[in-house]
């Protein structure tokens, strides 16, 4: 978590948390996990992946009830290494 830390930055007026990658910058709202990329706020669309087996492998966290702020870690780690990412509708995005 420090290096997503390091590659993040919040801004109290907007509500979102700025997370540097190597090919963009992401604007992650706090209260709905969207993402907007700079420049242009283009609306990046990735849908998380739902678990799935008997929970065994699962990690609960505090929030267990609310998903919004798993969702919102899951989402400015992404960003923060978006020159790993695999996923081709994901790419497509951040190229366009």
């Amino acid at each position: 978590m420090i290096v997503i830390s390091i590659l993040c930055r919040h801004d109290p007026v907007t509500g979102q948390q700025h997370v540097r990658g190597d090919l963009r910058t992401y604007k992650i709202h706090l209260g709905s996990g969207n993402i907007l990329m700079t420049p242009g706020d283009r609306y990046l669309c990735i849908v998380p992946k739902q678990a799935s087996g008997s929970g065994a492998d699962q990690v609960f966290l505090p929030f267990e009830g609310d998903q919004v702020p798993a969702v919102i870690l899951s989402k400015a780690m992404l960003p923060a290494r978006d020159t790993t990412i695999t996923d081709p509708s994901i790419i497509a995005q951040i190229r366009e």
